[in-house]
């Protein structure tokens, strides 16, 4: 039933909420360029609304398949990918935690904030793992653990016990009043941008699964599996207690 919710989640969210493409395609190019991608494929794992997808396929990449659990985002996607007129991407509806691909299928395997909203985040990233390919690339960001998390988590498993009609009101309410607070309180500028406040709040405080972990617990983890780090993002949004960090690595 979990992971049901979740879907439903990300019907609401990424059916009003679609990224700005071009701040998107600034944000990926900090990990990839279109050298590194040309006739490779690649599995964007937790599509979203496919915006990911579209930038890979946009940029070279010889074939894209987007998954999510999410039909709201799924359909979001297809409309982006009619947009966009782009045969070389495919949207298809499936679980992270049984991917229905072959070993070693694809090239590049980007999962962009989405492990940590299954049940199972290792046996999510194990998956991944299976089905890209030797030498191939993955990239994983993941919420980070830190010494607010319990406060943030206590204020979520309040807001999702509200009626799901009032969320969207409640988020566009709490924009207002911590705007001020993300203008002269931020550590940073955040690194994925085209972003609404009151979506990030959405997606912050809504979502009925959400898993954090220190980065040495990532990293060990895929160490253990052979793979070698190339690039560490350590906080990918404005605040500590908010951010992603990114690891890009190649599997040996």
């Amino acid at each position: 039933m979990n992971k049901e919710k979740v879907g439903k989640f990300y019907d609401v969210v990424w059916t009003k909420y679609i990224p700005e493409y071009e701040d998107s395609e600034k944000h990926w190019k900090i990990f990839y360029s279109a050298d590194e991608i040309k006739n490779k494929t690649v599995l964007d794992a937790g599509c979203g609304t496919g915006i990911f997808s579209i930038i890979f396929a946009n940029n070279g990449a010889a074939k894209v398949t987007g998954i999510d659990i999410s039909e709201g985002s799924l359909n979001t996607a297809q409309n982006l990918k009619k947009k966009f007129a782009l045969e070389n991407v495919e949207f298809l509806k499936e679980d992270m935690l049984h991917l229905p691909f072959p070993d070693e299928n694809f090239d590049i395997v980007w999962a962009w904030g989405t492990v940590h909203h299954t049940t199972d985040p290792f046996q999510a990233i194990n998956e991944l793992i299976r089905v890209l390919k030797k030498e191939g690339s993955l990239l994983l960001a993941v919420y980070t653990r830190t010494r607010l998390t319990f406060i943030h988590e206590i204020i979520r498993n309040t807001l999702i016990h509200t009626p799901k009609k009032t969320w969207k009101l409640i988020s566009k309410i709490l924009a207002v009043f911590l705007s001020p607070v993300v203008f002269f309180f931020k550590k940073r500028e955040k690194s994925r941008k085209g972003e609404k406040l009151e979506e990030l709040i959405m997606d912050w405080y809504f979502v009925p699964i959400r898993h954090y972990y220190r980065p040495s617990e990532i990293q060990g983890f895929l160490e253990s599996k052979g793979f070698q780090i190339e690039k560490f993002l350590p906080a990918s949004g404005r605040f500590n207690s908010t951010s992603n960090f990114i690891f890009k690595a190649l599997k040996k």
